[in-house]
């Protein structure tokens, strides 16, 4: 696979993961309990794993 074809696909995975945990935590936020909290954390977390993977690159 060429560089340009995996960074391209790198990109795209990243950006629809990115907007699912934000999508999770839009979608939880209009109900409230702490399943709803539970399902907000985990998104959150899913947006720092997505960072952190970004920024390994540039470390």
């Amino acid at each position: 696979m060429k560089e340009s074809t995996r960074g391209v696909l790198l990109v795209t995975a990243r950006t629809l993961t990115a907007a699912g945990c934000v999508a999770v935590v839009v979608t939880a936020r209009t109900t409230v309990g702490w399943g709803s909290l539970a399902i907000m954390l985990a998104g959150l977390a899913g947006l720092l794993a997505v960072l952190a993977s970004y920024n390994r690159r540039f470390r």
